[in-house]
């Protein structure tokens, strides 16, 4: 367990950065980090680098994780220990964010990668504090210090739990079907986004299930298809014969999965390898009080655990 308020430093504060896009931000908490301490980093290693490097991870997938947040990061080799670089913008940044809104708190964070969950595990505990909107309309006050808002982010995010949960790594609900949807127009998403399932919601986010583009082509299929060895003496018949006919009509309630393929929240790492791999599960959704909060997939596992 780390204790991330630690690595809180009123020196690695800016409030009401004065930039209007990613890379502008990105460079001036680059400069603020290296003018600090140019000692964490390896010998002859430039803030030149350490900018290509945050904006090469940036380029591959946006940071910006939604509710106003954004972490750019990187791990580099022979780097000291974890540094975090906090910058508030009243206006709001455009970072390409997963919920398509504009960022108003970012944190630079920079580790050494022999150490590959520093990072990680510094982002938990400083996210769990900031999805809260009144959190951030706190440390945002326009009268606060740099010091003053050190000390309430370091009252807050004192420790970081050991283990990665859900809550972690989930990514935010960009598209599902409603009950009533119908089957046109869900299969029409799912081609548009190429998704091959979508989270079943009604008009309160209430989580029901899951429909797939397996729910779909098993929608034709007659009963006793799965009990054959060979389809030799019917390999003519239409599979879509049946949807065709009555797609119009097709609503997602008709054929959607009940299953409940959901986890909790605070579902660790090992229990969510476990749903994937021994039970074969594409997505797992992270449901909270029966209504959907977010979802991983075998993406959130590699972008946010392996490749992070």
């Amino acid at each position: 367990m780390i204790n991330v308020s630690q690595y809180i430093k009123p020196e690695l504060i800016i409030t009401d950065i004065e930039t209007h896009s990613k890379e502008d931000t990105i460079r001036r908490l680059v400069n603020k980090l290296y003018e600090f301490d140019s000692n964490y980093f390896p010998e002859n290693y430039t803030n030149i680098e350490l900018y290509k490097a945050v904006i090469e991870r940036e380029n591959i997938q946006t940071t910006g994780l939604g509710n106003a947040i954004a972490i750019p990061h990187t791990r580099i080799n022979g780097y000291k220990d974890l540094s975090v670089v906090i910058s508030i913008s009243k206006e709001g940044i455009d970072w390409h964010s997963l919920d398509g809104k504009d960022c108003h708190v970012i944190c630079l964070m920079i580790s050494p990668t022999n150490k590959p969950y520093l990072i990680l595990q510094a982002m938990a505990s400083l996210i769990r504090f900031l999805n809260n909107p009144e959190n951030i309309a706190k440390i945002s006050e326009q009268s606060l210090t740099v010091r003053d808002i050190a000390e309430i982010l370091k009252s807050s995010v004192r420790r970081a739990t050991p283990l990665v949960c859900a809550r972690d790594i989930m990514r935010p609900v960009e598209k599902w079907a409603r009950l009533d949807d119908s089957i046109e127009h869900v299969a029409r998403v799912m081609h548009l986004n190429r998704l091959d399932i979508l989270p079943v919601l009604d008009d309160d986010n209430k989580f029901y299930g899951e429909i797939s583009c397996m729910d779909i082509f098993n929608y034709g299929i007659p009963d006793f298809f799965n009990q054959l060895q060979t389809i030799s003496f019917m390999k003519n018949l239409d599979p879509f014969e049946k949807y065709f006919k009555y797609k119009k009509d097709l609503k997602v309630k008709d054929i959607y999965n009940k299953e409940m393929n959901t986890i909790p929240k605070d579902a660790t790492l090992m229990e969510i390898i476990f749903e994937m791999t021994v039970k074969n599960k594409l997505k797992l959704f992270v449901v909270s009080e029966g209504k959907l909060v977010g979802i991983v997939d075998r993406f959130s596992i590699i972008d946010k655990i392996l490749f992070f």
